[in-house]
């Protein structure tokens, strides 16, 4: 029996990949936003053939007086989390999403909390779950990138070398998403737009960033609809300048 708790306006349709090995014994809370709330007929199909009891949190974004809260979501899925141990309804939960922030209240779980009753862990999918060193992966490859940066940085015509490229990558990766932005982008939008494209792996990462810098619906949609053409060149641009 686990239970898994989505952090839906984060890793949104992807996080749900695997929902369908799911038993009875199982139960999935999917913490969303009206910002976050999509459904496609591929996901409402999952939803419904799955065996498991799913449940649909909708969580405030500000207080009653209208004030927003910075990561008014991930609070609440926090204290639905803290609920959810001291009830002991499962000896396993996971907190589905990729925001790294969630790793304090896992650290925090294992210093203070933990009990041979209960796992807790993060992962990136349900799907995720199912590998016990799913997570493990993005720190290696972070490790060896920072490693191999170094150990160029080391040789100055190297680095001197790398400096030119990224330098005129970030020139032309600046020029694309400007010309597809069109001629009426503001400079703020435009870096916007490079921010959010350099951190997205998939098309759901940057609709997930766009959500966040933008909270007009209609305005996402329309920059989520410029970009996805050239989203795979701009990534590899993106890539050079780091």
């Amino acid at each position: 029996m686990a239970v898994y708790l989505i952090d839906y306006e984060n890793v949104y349709i992807d996080g749900l990949q695997g929902i369908e090995k799911l038993t009875e014994q199982d139960s999935v809370y999917i913490f969303y936003t009206q910002n976050r709330c999509g459904l496609t007929f591929g996901l409402y199909q999952q939803l419904i053939s799955c065996k498991a009891e799913i449940h649909l949190n909708e969580v405030a974004m500000s207080l009653k007086n209208n004030d927003p809260v910075k990561n008014a979501l991930d609070i609440q899925l926090m204290m639905f989390l803290g609920y959810v141990i001291g009830t002991k309804q499962s000896h396993e939960i996971y907190i589905i999403s990729k925001d790294k922030d969630f790793r304090l209240g896992v650290e925090f779980y294992e210093n203070y909390i933990q009990t041979e009753e209960i796992k807790l862990a993060i992962r990136p999918s349900v799907e995720a779950s199912f590998h016990p060193d799913a997570q493990e992966i993005p720190e290696v490859y972070e490790n060896f990138v920072s490693a191999l940066r170094e150990s160029v940085e080391q040789e100055s015509f190297q680095a001197s070398a790398l400096n030119s490229v990224q330098n005129s990558s970030e020139i032309l990766y600046q020029t694309q998403i400007r010309e597809m932005l069109g001629k009426n982008a503001d400079d703020k939008t435009v870096r916007n737009i490079c921010e959010i494209i350099a951190h997205a792996d998939t098309l759901t990462d940057l609709n997930n960033g766009l959500a966040k810098t933008y909270h007009d619906g209609q305005k996402v949609k329309e920059l989520y609809h410029k970009c996805k053409p050239k989203f795979e060149m701009l990534r590899k641009l993106a890539k050079n300048i780091k």
